[in-house]
């Protein structure tokens, strides 16, 4: 149950220094270019979270190694939060972090992960415009693991909370 005025949380994977850097250029570029807000590389695995301590438990249990996600396809969509999108497969490692946050919290939406480019409401055509002169690479290589206040709008996200794995 959502308290009013308690903030919301995500729980997101980090790209890699090096895809950091590759996707925050891309998302730095289309916010200059579209006039839109710019804002961190990330794959949602889970929201919303409300209980703070009990996500940084879980987190604090996780000991992976960095590891690789095949992507699908840039894609593009109406929902602002997926306008135009890197669309990854969803894989073991994936779907075990997820179920781990599922098991202890209420259960919230499919899983679909995606690291957005972009977050603006747009004309198809636009976004398939976007979609076309992108290129991606064919995995990108996940190293940590945060927790954001996402309780107010894009430019005022703030990390509460970070993990990252040896790489």
């Amino acid at each position: 149950m959502k308290i009013s005025g308690h903030p919301k949380y995500s729980i997101w994977l980090l790209p890699s220094k090096n895809d950091h850097k590759l996707i925050y250029n891309k998302i730095e570029e289309l916010s200059k270019v579209y006039n839109s807000q710019s804002f961190q590389p990330h794959c949602t695995l889970f929201s919303p979270v409300f209980d703070l301590e009990l996500a940084k438990d879980i987190i604090q249990e996780i000991d992976i190694n960095p590891f690789k996600v095949k992507t699908i396809k840039l894609n593009q969509s109406s929902n602002i939060w997926k306008t135009v999108f890197i669309e990854l497969e969803k894989n073991e490692l994936l779907n075990q972090l997820y179920q781990l946050l599922q098991n202890k919290q209420p259960p919230n939406e499919d899983f679909v992960p995606h690291i957005s480019l972009i977050y603006k409401t747009m004309e198809e055509k636009e976004r398939m415009g976007i979609v076309d002169s992108l290129r991606i690479q064919q995995f990108y290589k996940f190293s940590g693991i945060a927790i954001i206040d996402t309780s107010k709008a894009v430019e005022h996200w703030k990390t509460v909370y970070e993990v990252f794995w040896n790489e």
